[in-house]
């Protein structure tokens, strides 16, 4: 039984130290002992170590937003898997839609960061997923499957059980667009699929998948209740309190 995951993407919101602390604080204060669902934060670099020492102690993670693929050297306005292990980073998002649009990164260098974390004991969150007019021309399937192949090459079937895959529909990111209950499961079910004809059964019923786009309190039952969502990378409901832990009361695992 795989246990779902909430992980909050604050993008580039929240990087004062004392808002950061607050929301973390606000957010350990009513879902810090929770058990039943893994609580991740990933705040902006700066607020990380504000993050940490806010949820210490409880159940709640933190994870980065990003990271160079190297140890150190001169790569200007990057951080490294060092850095944020010494943060006390637990999680990395990697391949984000707003990296891959914004930044151009490709799969192969997704797949850099993904192996880099991985060899460094962190645990990526793999995004993937297509945008508005790739789904319109019927080439959803196709985005994902690219994604999930460049993505994870190179991987053994031990490490890709320790990735979660984050299936962010680009046109539901931030634009109160969501995928319908079905539609979102019927992706999912994808990747599963392609799991298991790529690696093994063992390995595609281990891997976490969530649902990234637009998951509200209102909507979060029905898109966790599908048999292979198995949690929601949270955007704009991740910033405040209430939204986001009501994410995670409805999600039904509590």
């Amino acid at each position: 039984m795989r246990k779902l995951i909430l992980a909050g993407n604050w993008k580039m919101n929240k990087g004062a130290a004392s808002a950061a602390a607050d929301l973390a604080r606000g957010v350990a204060a009513e879902v810090g002992s929770v058990s039943e669902v893994d609580v991740v934060l990933c705040p902006p670099f700066t607020s990380l170590r504000p993050v940490v020492d806010a949820v210490k102690g409880t159940r709640i993670a933190v994870g980065a937003q990003n990271m160079y693929p190297e140890d150190s050297g001169a790569f200007t306005g990057e951080i490294s898997p060092l850095d944020l292990l010494d943060c006390g980073c637990k999680y990395v998002i990697l391949g984000h839609s707003e990296r891959r649009t914004i930044f151009k990164e490709t799969n192969e260098f997704i797949n850099k960061k993904v192996i880099c974390a991985l060899a460094k004991g962190l645990i990526p969150i793999m995004c993937i997923g297509e945008t508005e007019q790739e789904r319109v021309d019927g080439k959803t399937e196709a985005v994902v499957e690219n994604h999930l192949k460049g993505g994870l090459a190179g991987l053994t079937a031990e490490q890709v059980q320790t990735v979660v895959i984050a299936y962010e529909p680009v046109w539901a990111i931030g634009t109160g667009k969501t995928a319908s209950p079905d539609d979102a499961q019927a992706v999912h079910k994808f990747c599963r699929d392609w799991l298991t004809a790529a690696y093994d059964q063992a390995t595609a019923q281990a891997v976490r998948i969530q649902y990234g786009g637009s998951m509200k309190p209102d909507n979060a039952h029905d898109l966790l209740g599908q048999p292979d969502i198995d949690g929601g990378l949270i955007g704009g409901a991740s910033l405040k309190v209430d939204s986001f832990v009501g994410i995670i009361r409805n999600s039904g695992a509590l």
